[in-house]
């Protein structure tokens, strides 16, 4: 005999509330506590009760969901960026039935500058949007209008980098700490703990790049390594970066590896080792897989690339808060991190399908 399914009635019985408490439980409406929420939710799930999220969400106005981050289509944010964007119109087009649309807010420039784009989309977008996706900045003015988010009922997940003390859902990004040990642990093996290894990151105010290089440097620290490392923080120009780069490896003969925590970073790095006459001497980790760095470890001039899928922070990232709002799904931890992998030529051909069109972002 087919079992019965239950019903909202089956729930509101075993929970001993009404009809409307347990449809505002499931379906995320105001009016109950969030313990309340919570017991009938648990309550539904012992019950096998699964809600029909095509049919409820063809019942609802279309629920709007702004994305915030800068633009690849602009100088080198095409590098890291592309994938990121590429990942949020996927899963975009998976929603799609849903009856969901990612509004999108790119913008170009610095990074310095996402506050004031966060404070146009509260000003002017605050009362049709559900929730927000975007990076996090260590800047009062971002906490502020994360915070006026919060209060308007609007969750936000975070992406590619963390600030824990704003009121944010989650945040998807990659594996920092990780990352920056395994491009040390590569340079050790290159090198044998010889020389100078540079760490090349970008703004020491984003959390992603500042973690990244505390792992480089974490690793040689705690394996009592004599190998001396010098971090550099670029915020400026690649071709700043290249010139101050060029004159260092022409200066310091001391100087065996350079590893380039940021994708933004690693073609100046490749560019200086190479003009510099020190191509494959110079052992250098670089970051993300993109055309240039796929060649650049094709030639020889990367000896291996940290890979931190960005196509997932973006795609997961989306996922996150849909479950959240659709499905009344709390993440199942308030850091989820990606893994990073390393590429080398022999597993290269297994990654290289991953590289993104120029337009991608736009294409999905």
């Amino acid at each position: 005999m087919k079992e019965k399914k239950a019903t909202l009635k089956d729930i509101a019985a075993e929970a001993e509330v009404s009809l409307s408490t347990v449809h505002k439980a499931l379906y995320n409406k105001p009016g109950i506590s969030e313990r309340v929420r919570k017991e009938i939710l648990a309550i539904a799930g012992s019950m096998g009760y699964k809600t029909n999220y095509v049919a409820s969400s063809l019942k609802r106005k279309l629920m709007k969901i702004a994305f915030v981050a800068p633009l690849p289509n602009s100088g080198t944010n095409r590098y890291y960026y592309r994938d990121i964007w590429q990942g949020m119109r996927a899963f975009q087009a998976e929603a799609a039935e849903f009856n969901i649309e990612i509004l999108d807010f790119g913008f170009s420039g610095p990074l310095s500058s996402l506050p004031k784009h966060l404070e146009e989309v509260y000003q002017n977008h605050c009362d049709e949007i559900s929730g927000l996706i975007t990076l996090a900045v260590e800047d009062p003015a971002f906490t502020y209008f994360i915070d006026q988010f919060s209060k308007r009922s609007i969750p936000s997940v975070f992406i590619v980098s963390d600030l824990p003390q704003a009121k944010r859902l989650c945040c998807v990004r990659a594996q920092d700490l990780m990352a920056g040990s395994l491009a040390a642990e590569l340079i050790s093996g290159f090198t044998g703990n010889r020389g100078k290894a540079l760490v090349v990151s970008g703004d020491i105010m984003v959390s992603t790049h500042y973690m990244n290089a505390t792992g480089f440097e974490q690793y040689f620290a705690k394996s009592r390594s004599r190998m001396e490392v010098i971090k550099i923080y670029n915020r400026k120009e690649p071709e700043r970066l290249y010139i101050e780069l060029l004159e260092l490896l022409r200066s310091d003969p001391e100087i065996s590896a350079i590893y380039s925590c940021t994708a933004t970073n690693t073609p100046p790095v490749c560019k200086a080792v190479q003009d510099a006459g020190r191509a494959g001497t110079v052992k250098v980790i670089g970051s993300d897989l993109f055309q240039e760095s796929r060649e650049m470890l094709l030639a020889g001039v990367l000896q291996a690339i940290i890979y931190k899928k960005p196509f997932q922070l973006g795609y997961l990232g989306c996922k996150a808060l849909f479950n959240f709002l659709v499905k009344n799904e709390f993440p199942k931890s308030d850091s989820i991190f990606i893994e990073p992998i390393v590429l080398l030529k022999s597993n290269l051909p297994f990654y290289e399908c991953d590289i993104a069109a120029d337009n991608a972002y736009e294409s999905i």
